[in-house]
């Protein structure tokens, strides 16, 4: 599974990798990045299998200076020479744990070293101990010697060690085995035999063994059941002696096995409380990272290390830091003041930041839903000079997280896109589809990779499951990128397999393909099909949407009334909570606090512009005549426009065009302008108080608060609730602005807002038109209206112009 630096979990538009493993001997760092994918054959010993799970990368370090242990090799090639190999091997340990060792390897001595191993292992008459062929597998694995005649000399260590296995001590067995891991390398039949040799002398085991042999064994991706379970037991039984470096590796081990052994994790938890400030940061962040890769949340846990973490974050490496946010981040842990400090010091040493630590830093922040643009401006930066280091994984995990926080940083997209189009076969179709919805999210069409990415799915459609070409309609969709031939026989691929797709994907596809192609008959009918089948598990936003696509014209002429019913059905929820919450000539029996959280529980904003209609019809609230749409049309354009006589009569010849052509094609509950984006509300007023005539027009924009509603918001709030659901303003929502002010008009003339039978008493209608689809806010105060002043006719039209929903212009009701 690798022990690299991971790249985290995205949510349905992000992406999975694993991260490191921390400190892998007690005197060095683990580096690596592999993400093996192998798993190799089952090996029995009649003590348990061991599986190979996953090849493991190892990264190089290289050197220049050839002089580095030169007298040590020299000396090491005169015992081997002298057929010394115990000596030669005492020098050799000697040589890997000195500072820059590594680059020993670099020494042309070095080869000369190898050969002469190499014959003498493969002699006759070769005597060699244990501890020997430990002690030379880790001085390999330290000074991390890969070339061919180096792993020869591994494959003979192997073969000697398998032979005298059960002369091993625990000791010896926790050096092998780290030497091999080290390398990468993946002896099977060796570390099957040694996994036996683990369970039956487990007991000899110390902290720093156990740690270490688990360590080994998870990086090189072997594991069984019997050993698992055997280091888990040893582990628990001398859980007081681990010192901070053995807890960090065997949490690691356990991440990496993917096992959840609670009564040895929950131990973990209290040995890290017991001597949290023995931690380093690497270790510290380490923890957090194998516990949220388990899914294994404690609170208890979270908080020491986030309180450890704050007192010693001048010392974490970026490595560390992207970990530790990683961890929260994937558990849900909102820690506010821990990003910040995470934030500042990262970007203190981002020039040193490797492109998994961009990604998983970018990812952590857009996962935990905190905003920190100057912290994501430089990840972009340094990421856009990193570019072509990036991989695969790394791209898409930094495009979705950038699309989640809404930052168009167009460089950093526009890098991506040019990178991702000339590399295209390198990437996953996963990878592939959340790129492309980074790019659609953020509204930002980049020619060069949709043209490639349509190429590139038309060559390899059969490798593409439907979830992935459905997110790519989505994405062609938000950007405008048609692609006929290809949306078609995407069409078919996804209807075949329409039952893979999630509810949110069923809604995005229906709406892409109604705004692409108009029409895709066996798609829709696919679509319905399924979603009635899991209407059940459909949130209401989903319905809601779906909905809205398929109901757009033309209709669709299927199993949709089914549909229709679950939608109404939902919707009555809504409508009846109003009934409840303000009942006709009574007070309200609700608080805004309750009413917040209640509104907040549909779970949708506002209920679409199929689903708004049958909401208001529940609710009483009918649509206006047709003389007060005429007369809307007049007001806008002389109240509501703010333009020069000139531009006025330009405008009114184009709405007159319009409303001609809706009158000949049949109206609805929506009518259109020709005027596109502007939000406003037109009310007609003509009511009757205590026998004085009010008659009005209120044209309320948003932004544009009356002055009237200005100065009495306090009362306002008092009179009519309003909540500022997402992306939406509460009182100062247009529609809301209006009866506000209408309020204040009829109290002002003497009706006593206290008194029900005072508000009773006033008589008369209004009308209203709004250029938006009410949420659910506004439509609870339309009926808070009615329910005020229960003689007052109240009837209320909603006119779509374009709709980020559809994608067109919405022309009139299915009820016509």
């Amino acid at each position: 599974r690798g022990d690299g630096r991971g790249d985290g979990r995205g949510d349905g538009r992000s992406s999975e990798g694993r991260g490191g493993e921390g400190r892998s001997d007690g005197r060095g760092e683990g580096r690596g990045d592999g993400r093996g994918d192998v798993r190799g054959d089952i090996r029995n010993n009649g003590h348990g299998a061991i599986v190979a799970v996953g090849n493991v990368g190892t990264d190089f370090v290289t050197c220049s200076n050839n002089e580095v242990g030169g007298n040590e090799l020299a000396e090491t090639t005169k015992h081997l020479l002298a057929h010394d190999i115990q000596s030669a091997l005492k020098v050799l340990v000697k040589l890997s744990k000195q500072e820059n060792a590594k680059a020993v390897r670099n020494n042309p001595m070095m080869k000369e070293v190898l050969s002469q191993l190499y014959g003498q292992l493969y002699a006759d008459n070769i005597s060699i101990w244990p501890r020997e062929l430990a002690d030379l597998a880790l001085a390999m694995g330290e000074l991390q010697l890969h070339d061919p005649v180096a792993v020869e000399v591994l494959k003979r260590v192997a073969e000697l060690a398998e032979r005298q296995v059960d002369l091993f001590t625990p000791g010896d067995i926790a050096v092998i085995v780290r030497g091999f891991a080290s390398l990468g390398m993946r002896t099977e039949s060796l570390m099957s035999v040694i996994a036996a040799e683990v369970v039956r002398k487990i007991d000899g085991f110390d902290q720093r063994q156990l740690s270490n042999t688990a360590w080994a064994f998870a990086k090189s991706g072997l594991w069984n059941e019997h050993l698992v379970r055997a280091i888990a037991a040893g582990c628990l039984s001398k859980i007081s002696t681990f010192t901070a470096q053995s807890l960090s590796q065997i949490s690691w081990a356990m991440a990496q096995w993917r096992t959840r052994k609670d009564d040895l994790m929950n131990a973990i938890v209290c040995e890290l409380q017991r001597k949290t400030s023995e931690f380093a940061p690497a270790p510290l962040a380490m923890i957090a990272w194998s516990f949220a890769s388990l899914q294994l949340k404690s609170p208890p846990l979270m908080t020491a290390i986030s309180a450890e973490a704050g007192l010693k974050i001048a010392d974490f490496k970026t490595q560390d830091l992207a970990h530790l946010a990683w961890a929260f981040a994937n558990l849900k842990v909102q820690d506010q003041a821990l990003f910040n400090l995470v934030a500042e010091r990262f970007q203190q040493d981002i020039k040193a930041a490797l492109p998994p630590e961009l990604a998983n830093t970018a990812w952590a922040f857009s996962k935990n839903n905190f905003s920190h643009e100057p912290l994501m401006n430089s990840i972009a930066d340094e990421a856009i000079v990193q570019i072509r280091s990036l991989k695969p994984l790394e791209v898409a995990t930094l495009a979705w997280a950038f699309a989640v926080a809404r930052l168009q940083h167009r460089q950093l997209m526009v890098e991506i896109g040019g990178q991702v189009a000339k590399r295209i076969e390198k990437f996953q179709p996963p990878q592939l589809s959340h790129i492309a919805w980074a790019f659609g999210a953020l509204s930002l069409k980049h020619q060069e990779f949709m043209t490639s990415l349509s190429a590139h799915v038309q060559r390899g459609i059969g490798s593409f499951k439907a979830e992935v070409l459905s997110g790519i309609a989505w994405a062609f969709a938000m950007v405008r990128f048609r692609d006929e031939v290809l949306l078609r026989r995407m069409a078919t691929d996804i209807a075949r397999d329409v039952a893979d797709l999630r509810p949110l994907a069923l809604a995005r596809c229906a709406w892409a393909y109604r705004l692409l192609l108009g029409r895709s008959p066996e798609l829709m009918m696919a679509l319905v099909v399924e979603s009635v089948k899991k209407i059940d598990s459909l949130p209401t936003k989903t319905v809601v949407n779906l909905v809205d696509s398929l109901y757009a014209n033309p209709p669709v002429p299927m199993q949709s009334s089914l549909l229709e019913k679950a939608l109404a059905a939902r919707i009555e929820q809504v409508s009846s909570f109003f009934k409840e919450a303000w009942s006709v000539g009574n007070q309200p029996s609700i608080n805004l606090e309750q009413y917040t959280s209640q509104l907040s529980a549909f779970g949708v904003v506002d209920c679409g512009i199929v689903g708004t209609p049958v909401l208001l019809g529940q609710l009483g609230i009918e649509i206006p005549n047709c003389s007060f749409l005429q007369e809307c049309r007049m007001q806008r354009r002389m109240r509501g426009t703010g333009l020069p006589l000139p531009q006025q009569q330009q405008l009114l010849l184009l709405q007159q065009q319009q409303i001609d052509f809706q009158q000949g094609n049949g109206g609805g509950r929506a009518e259109q302008f020709a005027e596109p984006n502007r939000d406003l509300t037109l009310g007609r007023l003509d009511i009757t108080i205590r026998d004085k005539p009010l008659q009005d027009w209120v044209i309320i924009r948003a932004g544009a608060v009356s002055p009237v509603v200005a100065g009495s918001s306090e009362k306002a709030g008092k009179w009519l609730l309003a909540v500022d659901l997402p992306g939406r303003k509460g009182h100062q929502e247009p529609t809301c602005q209006v009866l506000s002010e209408t309020c204040s008009q009829i109290f002002a003339l003497g009706i006593d807002a206290a008194s029900c039978s005072n508000c009773s008493s006033v008589q008369g209608s209004i009308q209203l038109l709004s250029t938006v689809v009410p949420c659910l806010s506004t439509v609870g105060v339309l009926w808070q209206f009615k329910t005020r002043f229960p003689s007052v006719s109240l009837t209320f039209v909603e006119q779509i112009l374009q709709t980020g929903l559809l994608g067109f212009e919405h022309t009139g009701d299915r009820g016509n």
